[in-house]
């Protein structure tokens, strides 16, 4: 049996331990009964205990690897990183009309389509960096959350200036170390999506070759002629964004060069995208027969919820049971 837990195993062993403390304060109170009601309030207050440890047992997604041979048609397991500019770069419309991002958009989206059965995380950054998305199977919810990306609403009046290119950088690195100690037979791929920070005047970060990476590649959106940044809708209006000295509209153009150098610290290759151009530099992915079995791997957390709420049920009744004649007594007092 293994653990996937949704919080560090160290938080979860303190709430468990919090949870046996809490409790334990209150086994005197049972102890007071006597007779027939005290073995009732012990078992009301063991079975709430053990419901409430079950929750945190549930917390650690217990689950069972098992080996299972792959189909010739399946795909081998494949971790695919999404890094996407959300800045307000994003929001200039030199993509055939349409904004960048409506092309990051598309292009992710089909990207996803591409590898059935990976599992996908996506990282947004401007100044900083971001997790949007787990890394996660669940590519139903995860198409909901693509159609809906847009970039940051929320931004200054020098946020083209702050933009780093390279701010997801050390979050990517993290990532991928975290899903290479869970899944060390998967194959990490790596899409980087933006235009460069062209017109930023803030330090920018630098990835690190990482033999993690089996490949990827860097996707570079606009013109080298850019367009005004929009900074807000004004009485239904678009108002762009202005430099404070020169009060002349700021101008994010493509910067394939700072694009390229992301590529090679990537070690993947940069493509610059064109609306309606299918995507032709995604990596293949050997099918699963070729390579060794599979570890799959079968969740047990919801066996240990559906316990918890056996338990819970009765200990609800007799509360709403409790609370019901104890407020008609109330009532019935002179």
């Amino acid at each position: 049996m293994s653990l996937d837990p949704v919080l560090p195993v160290a938080l979860l062993l303190v709430l468990a331990a919090v949870v046996v403390g809490a409790r334990a304060q209150t086994l005197s109170t049972v102890l007071a009964h006597a007779g027939r009601h005290r073995r009732t309030a012990m078992l009301r207050w063991s079975a709430t205990t053990l419901a409430l440890l079950l929750v945190v047992v549930t917390a650690a997604r217990p689950g069972i690897a098992a080996t299972a041979q792959m189909q010739p048609d399946q795909r081998a397991e494949v971790n695919v990183f999404f890094v996407v500019d959300r800045s307000v770069d994003s929001r200039v419309e030199d993509f055939g009309g349409a904004t960048r991002m409506a092309g990051i958009r598309s292009d992710m989206s089909a990207i996803v389509d591409a590898y059935p059965g990976a599992r996908f995380a996506a990282i947004g950054f401007s100044s900083a960096a971001a997790i949007d998305w787990p890394l996660s199977d669940d590519v139903w919810s995860l198409k909901a959350v693509l159609a809906g990306l847009s970039p940051y609403v929320s931004v200054g009046p020098d946020a083209a200036a702050t933009v780093n290119a390279g701010a997801a950088a050390n979050l990517l690195r993290y990532q991928l170390i975290q899903a290479a100690a869970q899944y060390p037979r998967a194959r990490n791929l790596v899409f980087y999506f933006g235009e460069g920070a062209g017109g930023s005047t803030a330090p920018q970060g630098g990835f690190s070759a990482d033999e993690r990476i089996s490949g990827g590649a860097v996707y570079g959106y606009g013109t080298t002629a850019g367009g005004p940044v929009p900074g807000a809708y004004v009485d239904g209006a678009v108002t762009y964004l202005a430099d404070a000295r020169s009060g002349a509209p700021v101008i994010s153009a493509l910067d394939e060069a700072g694009l390229r150098r992301v590529a090679s610290e990537l070690a993947v290759p940069y493509t610059h995208r064109e609306p309606g151009q299918p995507i032709a530099t995604l990596p293949d992915v050997p099918s699963g027969a070729e390579g060794p079995p599979a570890r799959e791997r079968v969740e047990l957390y919801w066996l240990f919820a559906l316990i918890t709420a056996m338990l819970l049920l009765p200990e609800i009744y007799l509360m709403v049971r409790e609370f019901r004649r104890n407020r008609m007594s109330g009532r019935t007092e002179p």
